[in-house]
């Protein structure tokens, strides 16, 4: 398959894990050859789920994994009790899972010379990760500022990642925060949501940067509304909505 090229692969479930509080991690291995840009998606079908309801089988989901590591790609989703998600974590490795894809535009710019604003609500971080470690792995010169909100810590999934890779990067720089820190004064970084103020203090002098959205619908709406109150042209935004599925 290359780029958006509409075609249906046989892969199987190798792996699932949590890499955060209510986040299930998982991990498929495609039959062939997957080409994807970091940043797309791709719809997987659960064949003969152990548990089924009257949502179907069928959900889309942002790659997680970096394009290097294809044919097997890994994905992550919070735990919502739906039967598809049971069936994920309930079923034996080897599950058979149709592939369909990848979708979106919703990748890194060519333009290395602006930088790029990734502004991250909770599981809408997946994008991201799949973005950053490309960028990391075939040392890119995009500037790359990551703001990644969640409620605690322990619900931010690949955390320890974002650490890494802010020091392997010279130009990434990971400015994370939590709208419910701890008490005590383990936590030293950012804390409350992301406002127009935090999103003002990552623009510097250079060129204009290119700002992109992802997470729950109200999340992407305040972040859209934030970026238009700071003059952002619309053609400077990119946005993806994480249903709640």
């Amino acid at each position: 398959m290359h780029g958006w090229t509409h075609t249906i692969m046989n892969a199987r479930l190798i792996k699932t894990d949590h890499p955060a509080d209510h986040t299930l991690g998982f991990v498929i291995e495609v039959d062939e050859p997957f080409e994807f840009r970091a940043g797309q998606s791709c719809d997987l079908t659960l064949v003969n789920p152990p548990h089924e309801d009257g949502k179907g089988s069928t959900r889309t989901f942002s790659i997680t994994s970096a394009p290097s590591e294809s044919p097997r790609l890994m994905f992550a989703t919070r735990q919502t009790g739906s039967a598809f998600k049971r069936s994920l974590e309930d079923g034996l490795l080897g599950m058979a899972i149709e592939v369909d894809g990848p979708w979106g535009s919703f990748v890194l710019h060519d333009d290395a010379a602006r930088p790029a604003v990734l502004l991250a609500g909770g599981i809408g971080i997946t994008p991201f990760r799949s973005m950053i470690k490309d960028a990391v792995e075939r040392r890119l010169a995009h500037a790359i500022t990551l703001l990644y909100s969640n409620r605690t810590q322990s619900s931010a999934a690949f955390f320890s990642d974002f650490v890494t890779w802010s020091h392997v990067k010279r130009n990434f720089t990971f400015v994370p925060t939590l709208t419910d820190p701890p008490a005590d004064s383990s936590w030293h970084a950012r804390t409350g949501v992301i406002d127009g103020g935090l999103i003002a203090e990552q623009r510097g002098s250079a060129a204009a940067p290119i700002y992109y959205a992802a997470g729950p619908a109200a999340f992407v709406k305040a972040m859209r509304r934030a970026l238009f109150d700071a003059h952002v042209r619309p053609s400077d935004i990119q946005t993806e909505e994480f249903p709640g599925y």
